[in-house]
This record gives C-alpha cells, structure tokens and sequence, in this order.
C-alpha cells in the first residue's frame, strides 16, 4: 500500500514539535493575505506541564495541517522558516542584539521569560513585527558580506573618525534625500541602531532603507474562476552599515547604483562628507594570482625599503562555502614548501578553485630609519582586508601600495559623467556582447582602457588566456603562451613547438564585463532622454526606460539588446506585443542588425543615432522623432498584409490594424508569405498540404513555441472556411466569426 505523503514541510513540523504548544498555535494562525486559507485550530490550549495533553494538542495540529495542500501550506512554512533563522547560530545573537536596543523595560523582561530560542523568537514575531524585521535585515546584512553580487565596501576619506551612534543620524533627512537621489515614486524610510562590538566586528551603526520598487503586476485566477489583475509595488531594501574606527560603508542591495546612491547620501548627511569633490572608493581583492604561486616579490615602494613578504596563511574552499582547508606556517617557512613536503607535490593548495582568506607578513624600515618593522596584511574574500583598520596612516598607505603592486588591489572610483558620455558608443557595443568575457586586445580594439574601465566597476580581471589562435607565417592553429625576455610580452608556441611569434601581454589578459553595474550605467546615460522615467527590466535583454513626448502624446521608449539573435528576437516580440496596450513605444536597439519594428514599436539603433560630442543627450532626440513618425503606420501593421525579411532566419509580419509580429526561421516565415500571398491574390484560405510543403513540420502550429502560437491564433492566424485549411486573419470581423481551435490539423 502506498505511503501517504504528508504535506506539512520541515519548518512547521519543528515549530510544532519543538515551540510551547501556545505559541506555535498562534504562529501558524497567522494570515498575512487573503488567498491563504484558515486552519481553525482549536483554541482549548493544554496545559504547559500536562505532557500527555501536549502530545495530544500538537498532533491534532498536525493532522489538522494535514488536510491542506502543500501549496496551501507553504505560507506558513516560509514563516517558520524565518522564526527559526532568528533562533539559531547568529540569527539568535542578530535578535539579541536588536531586541535590547529596541524593547522597553517590560517588554525585554516578557521576552526573557520566554523558555528558549525559538519560543522568544516567535513571540517578538507575534508581538513586534518591526523589531522582528529589523533583526532580520541585520542578520541577512551580516550574511551578504559573502555575496558579491549584492554587496560593496565603501571607503570615506575623513581627517579622522567620526564619533557617532543611532541617535545622531537624522533619519527624515536621511529618507528625503534618498528618496530624491533614487527617483522613488513613493517616500522611503530610514531606521538607525546601534551594533555593539563584537569579536569579529568593531562597533557599528546599521541603517535600515526600505522603499517601493517599480508598480509591476501579476495575474490572478480568482475563485470564481475569472482571471484578473493584481497591481503592485514589490518592497525592497538596502541595509548600510558604517564601521567610524574603519571609516568604512558597507552597503547590501540587490542593485550597484541603489548601493552607490544610498552610500554617497550617508556619507554627505550623517558624515559631513563631500561626495562630489571626494568621491567614495571602493577596493577589490583579486587572489587568483596564487592559484599559480604563493612567492611575493618586494616591490619598490617609495620611502621604505622592504626587506621580505611571505604567505604564511592562505585558505582555500572545498566545494562549497562551509567546507574549507586553512594552512598556516611561521615566518621563517616557505608555506609553498610546506604545502608540497606535507601534502604532497601535487596537492590542493595547487589545484584550488581560488583562496578565500591570505594572510601576509611583510618585513620593512623606513627610509632613513634603521628601525625594523612587520606589517601584517589579512585579506579575506574580495572585499574584505584588515589595512583599513590600521591606525598608522602610513602603514596603510603601504600595504595598500604592495597590494597595487602585487596585483592583488583594484580600487573603484566613479567614472566622470563627461567621460561616460565620451565612451558611451562602446558601452552600448560592449553590452550587446553575448559572451560575458573580453580579452584586452578586444577592449584596444574598441578604444576602451581596462584599468580605467575596473575602477569605475564595469570590469574584473579574469586572468590571462593560455590558448590562443595562431596565425603567423604558414602556422595556423591553437597555440601556448609563454613568458618572453620582453618585458610585458609573452610567445607563443605552436602544436608542434615552433614558435608563433610574440604579443603584448596585455592583449591576452581576460575581463570579465559586470553586467548589471554595465546596464545601469548606459540606462542612467539615456536618462536625459525621457520626459517620464519608470525604469523596470521586463527582460534580460529589454528594459522599459519610461516615456518621450512626441507630439503631445507619451510614447512608452524600450531598450534592448542582442536583437541578431534569433531566439532573443522572438521572445522579446512576444513579451511586447503583451503590452499592446500601451501604444506605440520606440525600441532603442544596442545593435544595428534588428527588424524595423518589434511588437506594436518602431525599433531605431542607437549607434546611428547618437549626439554630437559636448551635448548632454547622448541620443539625438530629433532622430527618435523622425524614425517614429516615418514607421509608425508600419507599427501598426501598414496599409496592406506583408512579410518583410531582415535577414536569412528572420522576417518581420505586418497586418494592418495589428502590431508587427517577430518570424524566426524559415518554416515560419516561408507560412506566412504564403498566407499573404493568397490573401492578395482574393483567395484567403490556403489548403494545410499546400501551406506546409516542403517545411519541416506537419503543421502551423508545430512551427511555433507553445506561447507563441497561442499569441498568433485568430489573431494573425486561423481556420479557414472548410476544413484542412488556414487563413491570414486580416480584420477583427473575421476574428470574431472564425471559432478557436486549439487541435492541431496534421497533413
């Protein structure tokens, strides 16, 4: 006999089994929206110490939990499971922490009397939901140091330490010049609490910033069985922490310009600090270059003389982040030595993925001192070293010089306006790229300086290539790269080590292209454009930018990229033509091979397109005009039915009185120009053998993705009069008489 699956997840079933039967009854009461159904659980709680009771109260729980679906439970599992983040390991000590900042005399002493972990975190769930969050978003800020991807350090270069705590921050001002610096359509709010020191983290302010990001939608299927339309404004956050005996900004978002904005507010209201004269740096700790060896060379460095620098910790990650393999040794070892005589000439130290944690002693004097000195350097992760800590001025000024050197150190500073504007043509070629990795002769070729391009945070080095394509003599072929006696050349050796000649290293070096920070610079460029700006990305490769006026009307203005690509260019096709309903809009295109429209849109290129140098719109706004005006009564269909090519695979369907539709592939554009061309003939229907001769498949419907199809039935495509055959759908009348049908119809 089958097993039956029971439906409550792990969370609740450890809140019920392990929580005061009370208070979990009263967690998993909790409704926070209207579709979530109510469990009625009964109210004639037992009593604390009558454990047969107990048992007998969570157990009907649990078969009461059991008649639900899994989805309909799953509410209530994403609660539980945030009730006991905040009970265990640092969620505990992130409740803690907050709580006693934040609680009243009574209701710290209610919270202590609650018997354990998780019966204290449910209470302040139950009784303080803002304190709760608050704790929340202090634990996750706590996690996000790991994550790259949603978190930045910044650097504020202040005379000294400024001396500050929660009460000095002055929060509305805070939210107002936040609220104006990220274009919110509605007030944000700002929340400051103190962080007391800790073992591993000097004392600290945290600012919680929560705001509404743009209006977006989703459908509903209501009870009743109707379809209808939820609107809404999803809530985000950025949480910033400021550290004053490091003088650093930490900032946690998932987007680099909300973490730029929000830092560079801070610092210029609560710090005093001038943004525009000094902008906010931040530093990058590249460690890939000890994947290849853990010896450190002494630099020059102007005004000491350095005597050595060893490795003598460096940890690696197995896997994943909670295992790891840490080796430490004294100064006098060779930690690559050690590695190899303990653990084997070929050990992991070698092989490693990539080092997590180095730490590095460097013996020095100063110039003119005979005084010798150690400075230690402990970096961990890529954003993370202990130099910023250091009180000695000048000892941060040279560790941080030996890092530069090294290679190890990438520093941010915000590319000028002007400068953007200058190389905004390559940005735009750059970000219609497919491959997320550039080599340097690439970025030559396009006019681009590498270093420049990683301090304003729009490149990280990748490493260098070790194949590369040879063609040189009557060699043609992969080859190695090898080191030269010319410095910063390298040579390369061919299949059968003849040699391929020489290169600068520099053209082999690989980046790798941030594409957020990427997209969002050449957005906030475009910005000037807009008479409306209401930026949501709709798609990897298309972004809604906001609005233009053209002729007294708002035309919706898109950007999009990759439109060469022909899967690409159907999937934005279809997600446009969902949003008819918004009139037609300008697709600004970063390529130069694209369709004339797209959806209900006039596609234009932005490349052809673009301002003469010193103006500050770096799209020619009469351009736009002219490009939507001639194509507009293309957008919407043109006068007559017609198929036009752009290209072997891809054509363009225009319809009068509908908006343009996207073909991709020869069997969908060869089905289409048949049923155009019977349509202009007068005789519409075209017999199903006879439209799908010679393409591969058997019927309209197999030529097109599921989505599609069901965009294109009794809308550009129908039944025709008698069975076995297909018609162009050409007006709305002939829509409304023509009944779906969702079979297909084989040859």
């Amino acid at each position: 006999m089958p097993r039956k699956v029971v439906p409550i997840g792990p969370h609740v079933l450890t809140l019920i089994e392990d929580a005061r039967a009370d208070l979990a009854c009263a967690a998993l009461s909790v409704r926070e929206g209207e579709n979530e159904p109510t469990f009625n659980l009964s109210d004639a709680l037992p009593d604390h110490a009558d454990d047969e009771a107990v048992d007998a109260f969570k157990k009907a729980i649990i078969e009461t939990l059991c008649q639900f679906d899994a989805d309909e439970l799953r509410p209530a599992e994403q609660r539980c499971r945030r009730i006991r983040a905040l009970a265990e390991g640092k969620g505990r000590t992130s409740l803690t922490t907050i709580v006693e900042q934040k609680f009243d005399d009574d209701q710290a002493q209610e919270f202590a009397d609650q018997p354990d972990p998780l019966c204290r975190s449910i209470w302040v769930f139950l009784n303080a939901r803002q304190i709760f969050e608050d704790a929340e978003s202090f634990h996750f800020a706590r996690q996000f140091r790991d994550y790259g991807k949603m978190y930045d350090a910044f650097e504020v270069e202040l005379e000294k330490a400024a001396v500050l705590d929660a009460t000095s921050v002055d929060e509305a001002a805070l939210a107002t010049k936040i609220t104006k610096a990220l274009e919110l359509k509605t007030n944000c709010t700002v929340k400051a609490l103190d962080l007391p020191a800790t073992s591993a983290h000097p004392a600290s302010i945290i600012l919680i910033v929560r705001h509404g990001g743009p209006l977006s939608s989703v459908y509903d299927h209501r009870d009743d069985g109707r379809r209808g339309t939820i609107y809404f404004r999803p809530p985000n956050e950025a949480t910033l922490i400021y550290t004053p005996s490091m003088r650093q900004i930490e900032v946690c978002a998932d987007s680099p310009v909300v973490r730029q904005e929000v830092a560079g507010v801070f610092a210029s209201v609560t710090l005093g600090h001038d943004v525009s004269q000094k902008p906010l740096t931040w530093k990058r700790y590249n460690l890939s270059r000890f994947r290849s060896s853990l010896q450190l060379d002494p630099p020059k460095v102007e005004g000491f003389e350095i005597k050595f620098a060893r490795v003598l910790e460096a940890e690696i990650r197995l896997g994943n982040w909670s295992r790891k393999l840490l080796l430490k040794v004294a100064i006098e070892d060779d930690l690559g030595e050690v590695a190899d005589r303990y653990l084997r000439p070929n050990n992991i130290f070698r092989r490693a993925d990539g080092f997590s944690r180095i730490g590095i002693a460097v013996a020095y004097n100063r110039v003119g001192d005979e005084k010798e000195r150690t400075l230690n350097i402990t970096i961990s992760g890529s954003k993370s070293c202990n130099l910023q800590s250091n009180k000695d001025p000048e000892e941060r000024n040279l560790g941080f010089a030996l890092l530069d050197a090294w290679g190890i150190l990438s520093a941010f500073k915000q590319i000028d306006p002007s400068d953007l504007r200058a190389i905004f043509r390559q940005l735009v070629a750059l970000h219609d790229r497919v491959e997320d990795e550039v080599s340097g002769a690439y970025l030559r070729e396009m006019g681009l300086d590498p270093d420049h391009m990683i301090q304003g945070g729009l490149l990280e080095r990748r490493g260098r290539q070790d194949i590369v394509l040879i063609d040189h003599d009557d060699m043609v072929g992969e080859g190695t790269v090898k080191p030269s006696i010319h410095e910063g050349m390298v040579r390369t050796i061919g299949p059968f080590g003849q040699s391929g000649g020489i290169r600068p290293a520099t053209d082999l070096e690989m980046y790798e292209i941030n594409r957020q920070w990427l997209h969002e610079t050449v957005v906030r460029l475009m910005k000037p454009l807009l008479n409306k700006r209401s930026s949501q990305v709709l798609d990897a490769d298309l972004t809604l930018l906001g609005s233009m006026q053209i002729d007294a009307s708002e035309v919706p203005v898109y950007f999009a990229r990759r439109l060469e690509d022909a899967k690409t260019l159907g999937r934005l096709d279809l997600a446009l033509r969902s949003r008819d309903k918004t009139g037609v809009g300008i697709v600004l295109a970063a390529g130069t091979d694209h369709p004339t429209c797209l959806g209900p849109n006039v596609v234009v290129p932005i490349l052809t397109n673009l301002s003469p140098d010193g103006e500050e719109l770096v799209v020619a706004k009469n351009g736009l005009d002219l490009a939507f005006r001639t194509n507009l009564s293309l957008a919407r269909g043109g006068a007559t039915p017609q198929v036009l090519r752009s290209g072997k695979q891809s054509a363009t369907l225009y319809v009068p009185g509908e908006g343009s539709v996207a073909l991709v592939g020869a069997d969908q554009i060869k089905l289409f120009e048949r049923l155009v061309a019977a349509e202009k003939t007068g005789s519409p229907d075209v017999q199903v053998k006879e439209l799908m001769e010679g393409l591969g498949s058997r019927s309209p419907q197999q030529a097109f993705r599921a989505d599609m199809w069901d965009s294109l039935l009794n809308v550009y495509i129908s039944k025709g009069a008698k069975r076995g055959y297909w018609r162009l759908v050409t007006t709305k009348l002939a829509r409304e008489s023509v009944p779906e049908t969702p079979a297909e119809e084989p040859v």
